[in-house]
Formats: structure tokens, C-alpha cells, sequence
């Protein structure tokens, strides 16, 4: 790396030092694994020379590292927020076919926040968000290992021994292995139609097309856990969001 284009003056603290996958990750170019691809086509420039090793640390607010013609502005101290998520409200920043999306339930400032775990439209409870794309990425990795939990109501009442069986051996469902870690029936004896859902994938719908294939339709699907993190323990009404300490933010 070229010589930083500024010194530290004497008696300053020294500046915060990150990894250059991690800056343009916080800097929002996407997941680590995305913004290694920019820095070894060499397409990232630190202090105006094109650098290539992700090993390089960044002197954040000291280095200047662009991309392309755009200089990159340092992450300031980091967001992390949850929400509790109400039906009807679609997990994107804009979308030309719907109206409410979950940034209308947060101030202006929040409206460019990351999302770990989508829920879909008809979905409610728990949603994580952050300004720190490598974190919202390490939450939502299967390699990471985060557990999400679900408490899920169905139309019909399902034998509770045959959904645990299915779930948790898993199978195939439009060219995807479908997979839940644990499955617990909320109404006792052997047919219900309240279940607790565990997963550590993340399909798109993944529990609504389990319990279709089974024959159950659902008709409330909250999540109430991701991590160490639940709505019980944050204690968030439906439409309203808590700022956490990042310490308890990763699971």
C-alpha cells in the first residue's frame, strides 16, 4: 500500500484500523466475498494506487480509498436496530408494485439500512437491520450457523409426528433440499395446527412450502428469533424497533 497521505499528529490517538473487505463491505458494496471480487480485479484504489491485497488494512479517516470514480466515505459508528415487523409491509427499499415497505416504519435516517433475514409480505415479527453489510451477512449465512425460530398457525390440523419426521430429514421442493432443525407442536395430541419451527436455512418461503407439500395452508407466520435475539427478550410491540449494542448483536 502507498504511504498514508496524511500523518498522525503527535499526542493523536492512533486511527481505527479495519480490512479492506470489511471497509467497502461498511461502505455498502455488498458482502465480503462481493467486494474481495472488486479489490482482485483491481478495480479499488487506496491513497490513488490500485490495491490488491485483502490482506491491506484501511486507516479509517485517514486513507482515501475510492472505486471506480467514487470516493468512499468512512462507516460512521455503527447502526444496528430490530424490528418488529407487521403484516403487509414487503422487506425492500422501494418496489414500483407496493407501497409499504418496512423503511416506512423507521426514520428517514434508517433508509438505507441492510436487512438480515427478509420476511415476506404476509410475514411478521422479528427483522434485524444494520448500516454493516458484512454483519447483516454473517447473520444470514447458513455457514454461520444462526438460528431463526418460528411460531406458525396453519388452517388444517396436520399429524404432529409426520411434520416433525418430514421437516427435520428434510426434502426436495422445486430443485431446493428443504431442511428444519427442530419442530415442536404448540396444541397437544397427535393433530395440530400450531407449530414452532426452528431453521438455520434460508429459502425464499421456505416454511410456507413445507407445510404446503404436507397440505397445510398457512395463515400466521411470526418469527420470534434469530440468534440469541427474541422479541420476548427485546420486548417490541408489532411496528416498533429497538437500537441494540452491537455486543449482543451477533448470534
Amino acid at each position: 500500500m502507498s504511504e498514508n497521505i496524511a500523518k498522525v499528529k503527535k499526542g493523536e490517538k492512533p486511527q481505527k484500523e479495519i480490512r479492506i473487505n470489511r471497509f467497502l463491505s461498511d461502505c455498502g458494496l455488498g458482502s465480503r466475498r462481493k467486494v474481495e471480487e472488486l479489490v482482485l480485479s483491481g478495480k479499488v484504489r487506496v491513497n490513488g494506487v490500485i490495491e490488491k491485497n485483502l490482506s491491506t488494512k484501511i486507516k479509517v479517516g485517514l486513507d482515501s480509498v475510492q472505486v471506480g470514480n467514487k470516493k468512499l466515505e468512512p462507516p460512521t459508528e455503527a447502526v444496528f436496530l430490530a424490528l418488529n415487523k407487521p403484516k403487509g409491509f414487503l422487506c425492500s427499499h422501494s418496489d414500483r408494485f407496493h407501497s409499504n415497505t418496512v423503511f416506512e416504519l423507521l426514520p428517514k435516517k434508517y433508509g438505507k439500512l441492510f436487512i438480515a433475514g427478509r420476511l415476506d409480505l404476509d410475514s411478521r415479527g422479528l427483522l434485524l437491520l444494520s448500516d454493516q453489510g458484512n454483519l447483516v451477512q454473517e447473520i444470514t449465512h447458513p455457514s454461520e450457523g444462526s438460528e431463526k425460530e418460528y411460531e406458525v398457525i396453519l388452517e388444517e390440523e396436520l399429524d404432529s409426528k409426520e411434520v416433525k419426521d418430514r421437516f427435520t430429514k428434510g426434502f426436495m421442493d422445486e430443485g431446493e433440499f428443504l431442511k428444519a432443525e427442530k419442530v415442536t407442536s404448540l396444541v397437544k395430541g397427535e393433530g395440530s395446527s400450531k407449530f414452532r419451527v426452528i431453521l438455520k436455512q434460508g429459502r425464499k418461503r421456505q416454511i410456507r412450502r413445507m407445510f404446503s407439500i404436507l397440505g397445510g395452508r398457512v395463515i400466521d407466520l411470526q418469527r420470534i428469533r434469530i440468534g440469541k435475539l427474541s422479541l420476548e427478550k427485546l420486548k417490541i410491540g408489532e411496528g416498533k424497533f429497538v437500537l441494540l449494542d452491537p455486543k449482543v448483536w451477533r448470534p
